[in-house]
């Protein structure tokens, strides 16, 4: 067992007879148990430093401090109004950052939490404090550090929600507004969603408000072909399918020099939270005012050629795409039904992967998944995890889930990783990167996909910008 591993479970093991002491009325107990659980705490920062720590670590003090005041309300030693807005602030918190990775506004917030879980362990100290010798009178201290909580509290709920309130108005001014559009639709009646009767008319809707001819697409393995002499008269042109027609767009000469933008007609649609900002289908039914901006767009080059892309992912998410590569039609319960089956089989979850970014060097022996892109595969959870970057300033952004455990683990650390890349936070099993180009290599091949497109199985691959597109927004 690694050393992160071993120290997490005597963590673990203290918490039960910590509680147990504050229940019992046992304080000098609880001091000694709080101690060591510290002292493990700086334990593993000295030993495990920089490398991966357990994926419950960064949990673990909250519970720890939440567990331990919640038991002290019951014993009547703490205030149950002030746990109450405690937990409050975290939800408030935990919320605000939800919201702002679906509009793809990331928070970098930490400072606040960090030190407010700091001061909360020294008031835990505190009530132990006054409970091992009454003589001892820390009752107003201890109603200053509370209120001093709550002060940090309220200024971290208010500056997350000036942030995100914030960035939504400040990202209105990007790109230039596109008043008059000169607008074709390009259906594609092989995705999953056009099978859908609500998502036909939502489409139907939408080309009347724009004004904007549909021409579908031919059902062959070349949808573009001869496309260039029907679109030639538009400036605007918009992909009506799943993330792979639009994918397709990219890597056809006569759309590069258009403007692109999307209609949600696919059964996983990653691109559509890019361009509607999570905003659902309010922005279909309605004729609200699009603007033109700059997308880096990537060449994914691999063994097997070369293709133009904005996210790829390596490993168990590659899986999934290759599973469903045969089905006609791209829908949800392809997507589900194979995630399903490769949860509840013997698949391959964990890779061996050597991975440079601009001169960095990355090792991982028992990596999941890995994703790197412009416009994420998973909402816009990457860019709140590594940051904000510019859609087109040169840099690629990745996130690896590395375990730290047992092979064992990696399908379940899986799902925990999506949870926390929607929550914004960078925490294990997370692995955050960041470069203008991207090798990664493997003794055994690992699987491919881009788009959502499945690739195959290949030892090596390069990631790097290779020219920018113009493409349809909406900031509202």
């Amino acid at each position: 067992m690694k050393v992160s591993n071993t120290i997490t479970l005597f963590h673990l093991v203290i918490l039960p007879f910590l509680l147990y002491s504050i229940y019992k009325s046992y304080p000098f107990v609880a001091l000694l148990l709080l101690s060591v659980y510290i002292l493990l705490d700086v334990l593993e920062v000295v030993v495990v430093k920089k490398r991966v720590r357990s994926f419950i670590h960064p949990f673990l003090d909250k519970i720890i401090v939440f567990t331990s005041l919640f038991m002290f309300t019951i014993v009547g030693s703490f205030s149950v109004p002030f746990l109450f807005l405690f937990l409050l602030r975290d939800i408030i918190v935990g919320i605000i950052r939800i919201l702002a990775s679906r509009d793809d506004l990331p928070i970098r917030g930490e400072w606040y939490g960090k030190t407010i879980t700091s001061l909360q362990f020294v008031l835990v100290f505190a009530i132990l404090l006054q409970n091992l010798d009454r003589k001892i009178l820390l009752d107003v201290g201890i109603f200053l550090l509370t209120l001093a909580i709550l002060f940090v509290a309220a200024l971290s709920v208010a500056q997350y929600g000036y942030v995100y309130l914030t960035g939504l108005r400040t990202r209105r001014i990007h790109g230039r507004k596109i008043e008059r559009e000169k607008m074709v639709i390009l259906a594609n009646k092989k995705s999953g969603g056009y099978k859908n009767v609500y998502r036909r008319r939502l489409l139907n809707v939408f080309s009347k408000k724009r004004n904007a001819p549909i021409i579908y697409l031919p059902e062959n393995k070349n949808m573009y072909f001869g496309i260039d002499a029907k679109i030639r008269k538009y400036k605007e042109v918009v992909i009506a399918g799943g993330d792979g027609s639009f994918e397709g767009a990219l890597n056809t000469p006569a759309l590069q020099q258009k403007s692109l933008g999307f209609f949600p007609l696919g059964a996983g649609n990653s691109y559509y939270s890019y361009f509607y900002k999570g905003k659902r289908f309010e922005y279909l039914r309605s004729r609200f005012t699009f603007q033109e901006v700059l997308l880096d767009i990537l060449e994914l080059e691999w063994d097997k050629g070369k293709v133009e892309t904005t996210f790829l992912g390596i490993g168990v998410d590659a899986e999934v795409a290759r599973r469903i590569k045969d089905k006609k039609h791209h829908t949800f319960s392809d997507y589900f039904m194979s995630s399903t089956k490769i949860a509840f089989s013997d698949y391959k979850v964990h890779y061996d992967l050597e991975c440079e970014a601009d001169g960095k060097k990355y090792r991982w022996k028992n990596a999941i998944n890995l994703i790197i892109g412009k416009v994420p595969y998973i909402g816009f959870g990457l860019r709140s995890v590594v940051g904000e970057v510019d859609d087109a300033d040169g840099y690629i952004l990745g996130t690896a889930c590395v375990s730290s455990h047992s092979p064992f683990f990696n399908k379940a650390l899986r799902l925990w990783a999506i949870v926390l890349t929607q929550m914004g936070l960078e925490k294990p099993p997370l692995v955050s990167l960041k470069g203008k180009v991207f090798t990664i290599r493997s003794k055994e091949p690992f699987p491919l996909q881009a788009g959502g497109e499945f690739l195959g199985y290949t030892s090596y691959a390069r990631v790097r910008v290779k020219r920018q597109q113009k493409v349809l927004m909406i900031y509202r």
